[in-house]
């Protein structure tokens, strides 16, 4: 016979759950916001369920396993006493590594030049109204970025900010990169294979080196995946975004992540500065610090979060 206490134990872990399955649908948020969600959900967990903390957590990474502050705030969260204080000191430590990270991309706009995106990022919409705000005038071309199309809401921030922006087709960036003197792009997750973002990233990167336009990943070390975490295959996302009708014989291929190499770009701007693709991979290639760290249950190895030459400077991001 199950007491109240039972009952209670067992609505709460459901209660867990459903939350992860969440953040595991959530396709059109980014990482900050998706970050968030997940550190709320690992605070409450450990005040009321903390017994059930390593399961949620390894659910977490399940969820997004590809949004690196999401990995590094689970490992972070795991081994600390207080699991409420680190997770928000973790988010505060993110806000200022994004803070920093648009005051340095906003040094990279020239005045008059036209700048390409890709799907949304808040920090580069933080950087380019900084830059905005400068007295630098310039104009942002945006593609679609579909299925979801959150360039469509991108150039709507950009428009209601007054900064000139065009909306394109995706199939027309490389005609339009002509124009473009700079391409910036955010990331979910840089690991020493490459950067985790929005599909048609690496097309993007691959048309701009080849035409000579210089393209920056905007890339917290939050975001850093340590060298021995090999994300999962991404699942097939809804067929009904790109087909709303089921057509004979045609199978819809729907993903929403790619993984572009990091010699596709010409920088990485982090909180400490802009980085080379070089200077990343042997960063993040460096042996990490001898450290034993909570296991968790399932297939997520329990590795370090960030490479040890990080530290101190990012002690609670990583």
């Amino acid at each position: 016979m199950m007491n109240s206490r039972t009952i209670t134990s067992e609505v709460r872990a459901l209660h867990f759950r459903s939350l992860v399955d969440e953040i595991r649908s959530d396709r059109a948020s980014g990482a900050a916001k998706q970050t968030l969600r997940a550190a709320r959900l690992l605070g409450e967990c450990s005040q009321y369920a903390p017994d059930d903390l390593p399961e949620i957590a390894a659910a977490l990474i399940a969820a997004q396993p590809a949004t690196g502050s999401v990995y590094n705030l689970v490992k972070l969260a795991l081994r600390s006493p207080d699991v409420a204080v680190a997770c928000q000191e973790f988010l505060e430590s993110m806000e200022r590594s994004a803070a920093r990270v648009a005051e340095i991309t906003a040094a990279l706009v020239s005045d008059g030049a036209t700048v390409m995106t890709h799907s949304f990022s808040s920090t580069i919409l933080t950087a380019l109204r900084e830059a905005s705000h400068g007295g630098k005038r310039f104009s942002v071309i945006c593609p679609e970025s579909r299925p979801i199309c959150e360039g469509i809401a991108m150039a709507a921030s950009l428009g209601m900010s007054g900064i000139a922006a065009s909306l394109i087709a995706d199939s027309a960036i490389h005609r339009m990169l002509s124009e473009a003197r700079l391409v910036l792009v955010g990331a979910d997750a840089v690991s020493p294979r490459g950067i985790f973002n929005k599909t048609g990233t690496a097309l993007l990167a691959l048309s701009a080196r080849e035409l000579g336009v210089p393209v920056y990943v905007l890339c917290s070390s939050c975001k850093f995946l340590p060298r021995f975490y090999e994300p999962p295959p991404e699942t097939l996302k809804d067929p009904r975004e790109l087909l709303e009708h089921d057509v004979p014989h045609v199978t819809v291929v729907n993903y929403h992540f790619d993984m572009t190499p990091l010699d596709y770009v010409s920088g990485i701007v982090t909180e400490a500065g802009v980085l080379t693709p070089a200077e990343l991979r042997k960063m993040l290639l460096l042996e990490p610090g001898a450290r034993t760290e909570p296991a968790l249950p399932g297939p997520v190895k329990p590795e370090d979060a960030a490479p040890a030459t990080l530290r101190p400077q990012y002690e609670h991001t990583c």
